[in-house]
């Protein structure tokens, strides 16, 4: 996996050359075929999902840190995914919790560490600073009904305030759509050999079984490009299936804001995740997902759990869960390694992105923002909230 480390080392270097912008991003064109633009307009119309990449992410790290990141961390891979499957609507998803059969010494491992990470649980927050008052909510960016109470718990204060800060509101959010219609290239296989024709048959045939095990046609994944197959995989199937399932958190907020006259401003630029993990050759990029196919399958307890633990305002307790029990599993990469992947994709998908938004939030002017980013992003000496308190504000949390 050397190849997505050194991408988001790229990442890094871009974003810290390029600052944090709000701007509305660019208009592309090209000429396509129709095919590929039907296929690349199918896959942008759920650009709505999760939240932030870091999204985004150990997810190609390990199978239950990608759950994580599907509902916690990135907007637009994410909520593209969904519109790959072939899934009948049915009951949402399902499962044993698995936090109840946490063996008793690593429960003590997490709680141990939990006590020394700054702000690791909860979800709504107001940090002040003067007469400014942030009010903060972590969101997930897959619909739940339990959205509900988060909704009515954050509207008096999004009613009166001078600005919504998310991820990508609605307008970047159009043109990076318009932008995946127009280069359906920057998800797609769209000249030379697709997949099939390009993986030995052995791996193929694993690869198009998990595929479809997730809802995927297996004709349709043969024409992605690997490092978007790889993260497709990582939504179970039963996910594909909720009503409405891009309308998570922050979507729900931002029709709030609309209705209340809000602006909604966005933090940054999806689309640079798309193009730094789009640089390697393809060749590499299948390297890559040829590594870690036994590490593809995201299964319905995985998911119910990450659901459940969001809820419960402990996405931090679930994260280290999977990060320690990847780091246990019997695995051939040294365990030194795998935790030196894990800090990275951590520093440049999560912190350093945290890192670009607190300026963004600085310079939006008013006395009364709100603030909903994925949860994953609040908590940590290098989450949102340990920032914004290094930057002078006062934090507490708000109880729901």
């Amino acid at each position: 996996m050397t190849g997505l480390f050194t991408r988001l080392r790229r990442l890094r270097a871009a974003r810290a050359q390029a600052g944090p912008s709000r701007a509305g991003f660019a208009k592309r064109a090209s000429a396509l075929g129709r095919r590929s633009a039907m296929a690349a307009r199918c896959g942008a119309s759920v650009v709505r999902c999760f939240g932030s990449l870091s999204f985004g992410s150990p997810a190609l790290a390990t199978r239950s840190v990608r759950a994580f990141s599907v509902a916690t961390l990135s907007v637009g891979v994410l909520s593209l995914t969904l519109s790959l499957s072939a899934t009948p609507a049915r009951a949402a998803c399902s499962g044993t919790d698995l936090r109840q059969a946490i063996p008793a010494a690593l429960q003590a491992e997490i709680d141990a560490e939990l006590a020394r990470t700054p702000y690791a649980h909860g979800l709504s927050w107001i940090a002040t600073r003067g007469t400014r008052r942030l009010h903060i909510i972590g969101t997930m960016h897959l619909n739940d009904p339990r959205h509900d109470a988060l909704v009515a718990h954050m509207t008096p204060a999004l009613e009166a305030a001078d600005a919504l800060l998310v991820e990508i509101n609605e307008t970047d959010k159009a043109a990076m759509t318009k932008t995946l219609a127009d280069r359906p290239a920057m998800v797609f296989i769209t000249e030379g050999p697709t997949l099939i024709d390009r993986i030995p048959p052995q791996d193929w045939a694993r690869i198009a079984d998990l595929a479809q095990a997730a809802g995927i046609p297996a004709f349709m994944a043969a024409k992605m490009r690997p490092w978007f197959l790889g993260m497709s995989l990582a939504v179970p199937r039963c996910a594909r299936a909720i009503p409405d399932v891009t309308e998570g958190l922050d979507m729900q907020l931002l029709r709030v804001a609309a209705a209340a006259g809000v602006p909604a401003l966005s933090l940054e630029d999806p689309l640079s995740l798309f193009r730094t993990l789009n640089e390697p050759p393809i060749e590499e990029q299948i390297e890559e997902l040829r590594s870690y196919i036994t590490l593809m399958r995201v299964g319905p307890d995985d998911f119910y759990t990450m659901l459940e633990s969001y809820f419960e305002g402990e996405v931090q307790a679930y994260a280290l869960l999977q990060l320690k029990q990847y780091l246990a599993a019997d695995l051939p990469t040294p365990v030194a390694k795998r935790q030196a992947q894990i800090d990275a994709a951590m520093a440049d998908l999560l912190y350093d992105r945290n890192r670009a938004w607190i300026p963004v939030i600085d310079s939006t002017p008013g006395d009364l923002l709100v603030v909903a980013v994925g949860a994953a992003h609040l908590p940590g000496e290098a989450g949102v909230l340990a920032l914004l308190e290094a930057e002078g504000y006062t934090i507490e949390e708000a109880p729901l």
